[in-house]
């Protein structure tokens, strides 16, 4: 998993009971402040000594019904119930005390017996993580499985072949690899979700939210929300190395969009972040971290201070109010705006 989906200069932190740099919360606090959003703050956690992960991306919200990931990685299966099993009983109790339609809760499914998920993947080289699987009856095969579908406009999905870190024996998703867009959700098969996850998270929605799938050319995928930045309603910027124009309007959600590539590759800049030696390194992500901001309403973006190139442009091409707070200590640890959050109460869109 590390391999596969994390920058290999920083493979060396990752191992047992080595803790990352602590948050800083008052980078949280000032974002939740500027906006003056009801923050549910989840209990304090010792994740070093728990050896649990980083407690993100495990809830998602549809309508009234809240959805715990299935969770690919081993250390990150208790985040939800350490974490966040509170604040879930709060939102209920909540709910039920204004006497509104009750809130669903789907808790993910408690696994019985050993865990399959990387039988037969754990002795294979670097190399191999990339070797296209042989192709069954003119099928390319994905290493998790394949998953062939429709879009709501009847074309056919003709996934890529790509041998991720874990396989399909049982269901594997992050909420983070899923974006809401009305009542149809994009997302992606990647190194932590598998077919069988998004047949999981196709079952448990509640009617009339569909499933669909981008078919992304990116064999380190980790998490759809630094791929795709829905700006506003009918406005979406994209990465062009994983994902292309063609592919996005193949789904009857972004027929009339305005579909914009990034016009450069934030890999190939120096930016401030890499001259201030104060701050902490990117561990878990690329500085295609800049598309995880996060849109407020239609006319408010929020981006990291040090994103300027990205905030200028937005301002001069879209007109956005761009409102720029730090968050590099959160960048650290793999995520920003958009990753940090999980609105828990939402209008339709």
């Amino acid at each position: 998993m590390i391999r596969a989906a994390m920058p290999s200069l920083h493979h060396p932190e990752f191992r047992p009971h080595h803790p990352f740099p602590r948050l800083h919360h008052e980078e949280l606090d000032n974002f939740a402040q500027r906006f003056g959003i009801k923050v549910y703050r989840p209990r304090e956690v010792d994740w070093a000594k728990a050896n649990e992960g980083r407690g993100g991306d495990g809830l998602m919200v549809m309508g009234r019904t809240v959805v715990e990931a299935c969770f690919g990685w081993g250390c990150r299966r208790g985040e939800v119930e350490a974490a966040f099993s509170d604040i879930l009983e709060e939102v209920v109790g909540e709910v039920e005390k204004k006497g509104e339609e009750g809130v669903r809760i789907c808790r993910v499914p408690r696994i019985v017996g050993g865990d399959t998920l990387y039988d037969g993947l754990l002795d294979q080289d670097e190399g191999s993580l990339k070797e296209p699987r042989p192709e069954k009856n003119g099928v390319k095969q994905n290493m998790n499985g394949t998953l062939e579908e429709k879009t709501q406009n009847g074309k056919k999905n003709t996934p890529i072949s790509i041998k991720w870190a874990i396989n399909n024996t049982r269901p594997a998703f992050d909420c983070a690899d899923f974006m809401r867009f009305g009542t149809v959700l994009i997302g992606q098969l990647s190194n932590v979700t598998n077919p069988k996850g998004v047949d999981y998270l196709r079952a448990v929605l509640p009617e009339p939210y569909t499933v669909e799938l981008l078919n992304t050319t990116d064999d380190h995928a980790m998490h759809i929300d630094a791929t795709i930045l829905p700006l506003r309603h009918g406005t979406l910027v994209y990465c062009p190395s994983r994902v292309t124009e063609e592919e996005l309007r193949r789904h009857e959600v972004f027929r009339d969009w305005d579909l914009r590539p990034l016009p450069w590759n934030p890999e190939e800049e120096e930016d401030e972040d890499d001259t201030d030696d104060d701050g902490p390194p990117r561990y878990m992500c690329s500085k295609w971290l800049v598309l995880n901001a996060m849109s407020v309403n239609e006319k408010t973006i929020v981006v990291e201070e040090r994103q300027e190139r990205f905030a200028r442009w937005l301002e001069e091409e879209f007109g956005m109010e761009v409102v720029r707070l730090p968050f590099r200590h959160v960048n650290s640890l793999g995520g920003s705006f958009h990753c940090a959050t999980v609105d828990l109460a939402r209008g339709e869109f």
